[in-house]
């Protein structure tokens, strides 16, 4: 005969384990709705909420704009715990479902559970929302994602017809105005980091992705900066120049740019020139590495120039690059140069690429030292086939051919594709790689001896 105690405990084990049969995967000594109690510790126990690896957050599945982030939290001891969702460190909802708008960008989700007894647990999420068709949208480039404190920025803006607020985080930026496709506003004094940013257009928010905010200026991927000289010289002709030693300009090298930081100063006669000449200066066109000219208000700041080799023949041979003129101040002189990307291999070897039969797979833990934005390239060589047919495809390890599945959906491969092939790793890449075990690269009729990403 079952006695009620024994139905209780029979109930209690299907909602367990989500099981019709095998009641013996259960027992009362580890399920937590029968034996949990408000003095227990609280415990999210969902198997479709994944907990997160090394400390990062888990990625759950991107959603678009127009949807919704959904979803439900089963806890213990159940009776004795509350839950509440945050978005981006915003209180969003309380209890065991969410269902909320979420804007347009990156977001990191945090699900507490509390008892009764003060005691809680949480989980961390990232969840990207993808922009809907048609929304507006920020450039993405690098640069238009700088935000340097105390300037003011111009960033392109689509799918716009006018911006009247933008908020970098929680912080609303100053003097915003929208013009011909060009969004224009002024970044506050705030914490250096990573925000995000929206705007408001016509009532509603929309979400634009991430921004960096630092009090440094950007500088480009693949260049580097080099100063060689810095300070506050009065440029006054022969009163006050600056000299920059044959040693240190013997390291620039021909082609890279020459940028020289200055300010107009305030002079009696209105007049401001500057010369850039040798230690051996004068009025000869063989001393002059640009020749003088006016500075005016329209006149570049930073002034830059091409270091060429008949510049190098000449401060080679004549002791240094002097700095001279008239009614400015020298702050800074410094050295562009541009510089090959790093390339970092993420697999190597020669593995002939047969469907099932031979694949590669780059595992999530390689695959998580690639940034999103960096550039992917797989070397290969086509094998002669009996079928004379090759094909790629960039999956993951849960490879089928499921859309969702799929990095760089499968193509043939002929003498016309680019070698190596390449492609962007996206934020939406990324979320696949990262929760479906990594990168497999398969497909036929080609051998693959490298994989490598530069930024």
């Amino acid at each position: 005969m079952i006695t009620k105690n024994m139905l209780k405990y029979i109930t209690a084990c299907f909602v367990c384990c989500g099981l019709s049969a095998a009641l013996t995967s259960c027992s009362s000594d580890e399920d937590p709705y029968f034996t949990a109690s408000e003095d227990d510790m609280p415990r999210i126990i969902n198997t479709d909420m994944p907990e997160g690896k090394g400390g990062e957050p888990a990625t759950l599945p991107g959603i678009e704009r127009t949807t919704n982030f959904t979803s439900e939290v089963i806890v213990t001891p159940a009776h004795y715990t509350t839950v509440t969702w945050y978005i981006d460190d915003e209180l969003v909802a309380e209890g065991l479902k969410i269902d909320v708008p979420v804007l347009a960008g990156d977001h990191i989700v945090k699900v507490v559970a509390t008892t009764t007894k003060g005691l809680s647990t949480f989980r961390l999420f990232k969840l990207s929302v993808r922009p809907a068709a048609g929304d507006p949208e920020l450039a993405s480039d690098g640069r238009s994602r700088w935000l340097t404190i105390g300037t003011t920025k111009t960033i392109d803006c689509t799918n716009a017809s006018n911006v009247t607020k933008v908020f970098i985080g929680k912080t609303e930026a100053s003097n915003v105005s929208y013009a011909n496709g060009k969004l224009t506003f002024t970044i506050p004094a705030m914490e250096e980091g990573e925000y995000p940013v929206s705007i408001e257009v016509d009532g509603a928010r929309y979400g634009c992705g991430m921004f960096t905010v630092s009090k440094d200026e950007y500088v480009d991927p693949g260049i580097k900066e080099t100063v060689i000289w810095e300070g506050d010289v009065d440029i006054n002709w022969g009163a006050s120049n600056v000299l920059i030693s044959p040693d240190v300009m013997s390291q620039v090298p021909v082609g890279a740019t020459v940028r020289l930081v200055y300010q107009l100063v305030d002079m009696p006669d209105g007049y401001h020139a500057m010369r850039i000449t040798t230690n051996w200066w004068g009025d000869n066109p063989e001393d002059q590495v640009i020749p003088q000219f006016d500075l005016t208000e329209e006149t570049p700041n930073p002034f830059e120039f091409v270091y060429t080799e008949e510049n190098k023949a000449i401060v080679d041979n004549r002791d240094g690059m002097l700095i001279v003129g008239y009614g400015y101040k020298l702050t800074k002189v410094v050295i562009v140069e541009g510089v090959a990307p790093a390339e970092t291999t993420l697999w190597e070897g020669d593995s002939d690429i047969n469907w099932g039969a031979s694949n590669v797979l780059i595992s999530p833990e390689t695959m998580a030292e690639v940034p999103v934005g960096a550039t992917v390239s797989l070397y290969y060589q086509i094998i002669d086939m009996p079928d004379g047919y090759h094909a790629m495809r960039i999956t993951t390890n849960w490879w089928g051919d499921n859309p969702e599945d799929q990095v760089v959906p499968q193509f043939d491969l002929t003498d016309e594709t680019p070698n190596p092939f390449e492609f962007t790793y996206t934020e939406d890449n990324k979320a696949i790689v990262d929760t479906r075990d990594g990168m497999l690269i398969v497909g036929y009729g080609y051998k693959l001896t490298k994989v490598t990403y530069k930024n």
